[in-house]
């Protein structure tokens, strides 16, 4: 099992919202509420017709316009980016910003998500990227412990096999609380 790393679940989120904001304001430089709410049919057209992160971008609008003008910026949403990286992202931002298309249905985004308990250590509803991984090496960890304290030696022989031996891999109650190898 190879370490999860939780960057392209936030490289995904953050790619897209900023790519989402720069094809909404490329003719104004900033955007009002109005531009997220009715954006074109030509704008509609370059966004895929996915708008996600549209949606995403004005149920936090309030939040990103931090001067009140009305409308938000490249700061603010780099702000919202930042914001994004540095505390993680909610059960519900993985959802919205990482199954919208550009992932699909990738095994970290699955694992993250059926594992979101477990992964969330501090309990603050977010993951980070340092979460993910250190779930990842817990999860490594007690897969070796497992296979490793119930190795056999009497299952081996300095020459020839020994018919008897056991081929199967060991397990434990706690192996099934954790992703295996094959669901990475």
């Amino acid at each position: 099992m190879s370490t999860y790393n939780g960057t392209g679940l936030f490289n995904t989120a953050i790619y897209g919202l900023t790519n989402t904001y720069s094809i909404l304001s490329k003719n104004s430089g900033s955007l009002s509420f109005e531009d997220l709410t009715n954006p074109s049919a030509e704008v509609l057209q370059q966004i895929g017709y996915n708008n996600t992160f549209a949606q995403y971008l004005s149920s936090n609008f309030s939040a990103m316009d931090k001067d009140g003008d009305g409308k938000i910026n490249a700061n603010d949403v780099n702000d919202l980016a930042s914001k994004l990286q540095q505390h993680g992202l909610s059960y519900q931002e993985i959802v919205q910003l990482c199954s919208s298309g550009a992932m699909g249905n990738s095994s970290l985004m699955n694992t993250v998500l059926n594992y979101f308990d477990k992964i969330d250590q501090n309990n603050d509803g977010r993951v980070t990227d340092a979460e993910i991984r250190a779930f990842s090496m817990k999860a490594e960890e007690e897969r070796l412990t497992t296979e490793y304290k119930s190795f056999n030696p009497g299952d081996m022989s300095v020459f020839y096999g020994d018919e008897n031996a056991s081929d199967e891999k060991p397990s434990s109650l706690i192996d099934n609380l954790y992703p295996k190898e094959d669901e990475v």
